[in-house]
């Protein structure tokens, strides 16, 4: 029968085994980017691991859903007609803009 605790350890000794190795290599290329002169990150950054981009793919899909139904929350407010000012309500914001200006205006020739 096969035995996977066996192959489990084997697996895991031979990934460690290449570790050491690439690390060994590593050094081995920023050594010689040091000698040339052409300093570089000694390692690349590791990617992230598949349930790592699952989870960040999931967390993203919730925040877009939620948007979407913030979206349609505000698409329903803003259905509703804007009231409107009515005429004699706009001359009278603007005369009394007016008075403030002139005022600021005397105040300055002042």
């Amino acid at each position: 029968m096969f035995n996977y605790q066996e192959t489990l350890q084997a697996m895991r000794s031979q990934r460690a085994s290449m570790q050491q190795e690439l690390d060994r290599l590593d050094r081995a290329i920023s050594a010689l980017q040091a000698v040339v002169g052409n300093p570089a990150p000694a390692r690349s950054t590791p990617k992230p691991s598949v349930q790592r981009r699952r989870e960040v793919s999931q967390t993203q899909e919730k925040r877009l859903v939620k948007g979407k139904q913030a979206k349609n929350t505000q698409e329903k407010k803003t259905e509703k007609p804007k009231p409107k000012i009515s005429a004699q309500g706009l001359r009278n914001i603007i005369e009394a803009q007016k008075k403030r200006w002139a005022k600021v205006r005397a105040a300055a020739k002042a």
